[in-house]
């Protein structure tokens, strides 16, 4: 029979259950219905077995990925480290100072060093601050003004490769650092940040300090030497010439000094030369200038003073002098002094001028009598 197939069947379960042995034939669409069912079985067991497989899968990456991830951040953690370990600027144990900010001097980010070193106990009381007025003040001890500094580093970068200037800190304490600037500049080619690394100079300068107060100092009386005073009045004298400025000067020495440092001792010169320099440095402006010619003999250079304002200073530095009323051991003495004075004329040239004239009317004074404060008229 076309279309069709046989099938010999051993017993066949009739209506009424008995069985019977028979033999017949099952159609083809029969056939093609069971092939297409165990088909659509296979294929929807395929489908789970590799969604499973694919989600299976899918979990293996990601957790590859996590894993990647991890080892990533322990490499960066080593390489930190490590980096930590060699970086001068961010190692726990660096003596520098790393700062960063930005081209108005605001502060980025500073390195725990700087934040003890100023004295400060967490970053975030720098951080977002200006430079000017944090750590460095608007004007350092020597009266220079800081306050355009962040500009004057953006305009001459190449002056300011390497700097030195006084900074402050969070106590008032005045520092001294050796900056090491480099300007990092924005995609339109403007400054952009100021990264800056630091070294503590303060020692240094101390001593450079201490070496310049030998050489312009004097030992004994704390007071400008000799040369120093000279160099400072030329100074002044071509200021004065120049700006047609008053200029005055006084010159002082102690009466009878010989005669009682010999009755009474070299005790008796120390104290009267203290006495001295006290009186003077009592009655002049800090603009002024007060020198140790020689052994008792004192100069003083007031600016912008006319004749008449110097014999006031003078008169002002007799009287304390006169009344110091200074004791060697259980003995009273009475410590005087002459002052000559001259004002600058537009004939004088240098100091040299001025003091030979101040000079000339001491001694003439001294032939005469003691304690006095003489002006001599220029020739």
């Amino acid at each position: 029979m076309p279309f069709s197939a046989y099938f010999n069947f051993q017993t066949i379960l009739l209506p009424e259950g008995k069985i019977s042995q028979s033999s017949g034939f099952i159609s083809l669409p029969v056939v093609l219905c069971f092939v297409l069912s165990f088909a659509l079985i296979y294929l929807f067991y395929r489908f789970l077995s590799c969604r499973t497989k694919k989600i299976a899968l899918k979990n293996k990456v990601v957790e590859l990925q996590n894993t990647l991830i991890s080892v990533q951040k322990e490499l960066e953690d080593m390489k930190k480290e490590r980096h930590r370990q060699f970086d001068p600027y961010s190692s726990p144990g660096t003596k520098s100072l790393f700062i960063c900010m930005d081209k108005d001097g605001i502060l980025l980010s500073v390195n725990d060093y700087a934040c003890e070193f100023y004295g400060y106990n967490d970053k975030s009381e720098l951080i977002g601050k200006n430079i000017i007025g944090t750590i460095v003040p608007t004007k350092d001890s020597r009266g220079q003004t800081l306050t355009n500094l962040i500009e004057r580093i953006k305009n001459n970068p190449r002056l300011y490769v390497d700097n030195e200037n006084e900074n402050i800190c969070k106590n008032g304490r005045r520092v001294w650092i050796s900056w090491t600037n480099r300007i990092i500049y924005g995609p339109d080619g403007r400054p952009a940040e100021i990264r800056s690394v630091g070294f503590d100079i303060t020692p240094r300068k101390q001593l450079e300090e201490e070496l310049r107060q030998m050489t312009v100092i004097d030992p004994v009386t704390g007071v400008l030497n000799r040369r120093q005073f000279l160099e400072d009045g030329a100074k002044e004298m071509k200021r004065a010439r120049r700006y047609k400025r008053n200029l005055s000067v006084l010159l002082m020495t102690i009466d009878r000094f010989e005669a009682l440092n010999n009755e009474h001792g070299s005790a008796f010169g120390d104290e009267a030369i203290k006495v001295a320099v006290t009186a003077c440095q009592n009655s002049i402006r800090d603009s002024d200038y007060l020198g140790r010619l020689a052994d008792i003999e004192f100069a003083i250079l007031l600016p912008e003073t006319p004749l008449e304002g110097a014999k006031i200073v003078a008169e002002r530095i007799r009287d304390e002098v006169m009344k110091s009323n200074l004791m060697v051991g259980n003995i009273k003495i009475t410590v005087t002094t002459s002052i000559s004075i001259a004002t600058r004329t537009d004939t004088d040239e240098t100091i040299d001028s001025l003091l030979l004239r101040a000079f000339n009317a001491l001694r003439s004074t001294k032939e005469r009598q003691n304690n006095i404060a003489v002006a001599e008229s220029p020739a």
